[in-house]
């Protein structure tokens, strides 16, 4: 039978015909039936006409090479699984959820549902029953009962503290990282509740995404410099969030036996007890905003003297952010004062603002009984309320001075400005919480559900500043929501021609081959067949 061979010679290639046969004693040989020459775009173009009139003249249905008869049978995304697959791969989070399921005896993989939620969560998060019913927009997952789903946060739940230390762990071993600097912040998340029972962790409290008489729970994360996940707690709604403090450090120490780091948080967590904490029990270094309204006047007097900057700190990389600073000892810690123009004049609208609403609300006094003196207002016993230009005098005084309180003793101010600086990494990864990961608001209402759901979003959290950290590495970065945008383009198409089912792959960008391979994955190919799917997925 002849076929076509391709020969290479010097870097060229040759094409041949060639055939089979036997010689008189039997032994299989091949013969040239014709040389066609070195292969070039010509060349390959005239074997396409030839190979189309050869397969016509042997009685090849003429639809099946022009694409006439392919019917589309389905669409699919392979992005998102293609990611969260190896993403968990590389954190041997798969091997500690198949741990999880044989000592719990189940019988579904916890894996495979994971999965499923962690896809959803990163592409459109939605409720667990709508997760259901989406799941059949992916490709490379076995499909998922509804009540797996929720068994599987149950089991998140039980075992969050071995999740979150295997991701800190094992993150710290991919990356060749010390973790030196630590940042902690809370943040609320509210439910569409105001009933509350007593000692669960639904509780109303202070929330800080405005939900006044929702229910809330707070949520304590730990992350480092580069925004990766260090550990997170989850309290109840009603806790003062500078009690968390305490047991998220002795929980960082505890957990992972660091003898040596630096916390910085804001001034919500500046208290006696909480620098105890970091300082004699703990061993750790400080880096804490200082509530500059509550120092002694004594110590106040030079931090409000703009003479005194006489230093100065580039606050940004463009260099158009100039800070200037002082610092005085006070007990056992460093104050540094810091003063900027472009502070000064946001501190100046925002007063004026308020100052503005008041002699709006001073026409409504019902409105002002608990908030007058946020709107500099006093009342003069009389249900009258006037402005309050002493205490506005004494707010002005402060426009554009901030001040942070450390024991670092080893370090270069400017540096530890810049450790402060960061600290808005935390708020960031509380806007990717609430607003990509859509978090808030939350509509479990058990204690093990609610902080299965969280362990949910912290494993997605963690999926997507790899994504975005190694991105970057990469001289490619992308923002979340581009992230998205390409994952959400990684799709097949199931095509059927001739009762032979194919997949077809959308094309590949540069930004699909960039997240390709910072996950370390292999292109799928253009075209390939049903069967060897599971080949690549």
């Amino acid at each position: 039978m002849a076929t076509l061979k391709i020969d290479q010679k010097d870097g060229e290639k040759y094409v041949r015909i060639v055939e089979s046969y036997r010689d008189e004693s039997g032994v299989s040989r091949m013969r040239t039936l014709a040389n066609l020459g070195k292969l070039d775009d010509k060349k390959i173009a005239s074997l396409k006409r030839l190979g189309t009139k050869l397969y016509q003249a042997m009685g090849g249905p003429p639809e099946e090479l022009t694409g006439n008869g392919i019917t589309e049978q389905g669409r699919y995304n392979y992005g998102y699984v293609l990611a969260c697959k190896h993403i968990l791969s590389w954190y041997k989070l798969d091997k500690l959820l198949d741990r999880i399921g044989k000592k719990a005896k189940l019988r579904f993989s916890l894996v495979n549902t994971i999965l499923l939620m962690l896809c959803e969560r990163l592409n459109e998060p939605a409720s667990k029953r709508r997760t259901f019913f989406n799941q059949s927009e992916y490709i490379g997952l076995e499909q998922v009962p509804l009540h797996h789903l929720y068994r599987t946060l149950d089991k998140l739940a039980d075992w969050k503290e071995q999740i979150q230390e295997r991701i800190y762990q094992t993150g710290r071993d991919l990356f060749n990282q010390r973790l030196d600097v630590v940042f902690y912040d809370v943040t609320t998340f509210y439910f569409e509740s105001e009933q509350e029972t007593e000692g669960h962790l639904r509780q109303k409290g202070f929330s800080k995404d405005g939900k006044i008489g929702n229910t809330q729970v707070l949520l304590g994360l730990l992350i480092d410099k580069d925004k990766q996940p260090v550990g997170y707690q989850v309290y109840k709604g009603d806790l003062f969030e500078g009690h968390t403090f305490k047991e998220a450090i002795s929980s960082l120490k505890k957990r992972y036996q660091l003898d040596q780091v630096i916390v910085v948080a804001d001034r919500g967590m500046l208290s006696k007890e909480n620098i105890q904490e970091l300082t004699e029990n703990q061993g750790y270094q400080y880096i804490l905003g200082e509530k500059l309204k509550m120092l002694p006047h004594a110590i106040q007097k030079p931090l409000l003297e703009l003479k005194n900057y006489n230093k100065e700190w580039i606050m940004n990389e463009e260099r158009s952010l100039i800070v200037k600073y002082t610092a005085i000892e006070y007990e056992d810690r460093l104050i540094i004062g810091t003063w900027s123009a472009s502070r000064a004049e946001k501190d100046r609208k925002e007063r004026e603002e308020r100052v503005t609403k008041a002699e709006l609300m001073q026409q409504n006094p019902s409105l002002l009984k608990k908030k007058a003196s946020h709107y500099f207002l006093k009342n003069d016993q009389q249900e009258k309320y006037l402005l309050d230009q002493q205490k506005i005098e004494r707010h002005q005084q402060y426009d554009g001075f901030l001040a942070i309180a450390t024991n670092v003793r080893d370090m270069d101010t400017g540096i530890i400005l810049d450790h402060y600086k960061h600290l808005y990494q935390v708020e960031h990864a509380f806007r990717t919480f609430k607003s990509f990961l859509e978090t808030k608001p939350m509509f479990h209402w058990t204690d093990q559900r609610i902080e299965g759901h969280i362990c949910l979003c912290y494993m997605a959290y963690t999926f997507q500043i790899f994504l975005s950290n190694q991105l970057k590495k990469n001289n490619t970065p992308l923002s979340e929501n581009e992230i998205r945008r390409t994952l959400d383009k990684m799709q097949l198409s199931l095509v059927e021609q001739a009762g032979q089912q194919y997949y077809l792959r959308s094309k590949q960008t540069t930004e699909t081959a960039a997240l390709l391979k910072v996950i370390a994955a292999r292109p799928l190919p253009d075209m390939f067949h049903n069967r060897q799917i599971v080949n690549y997925l």
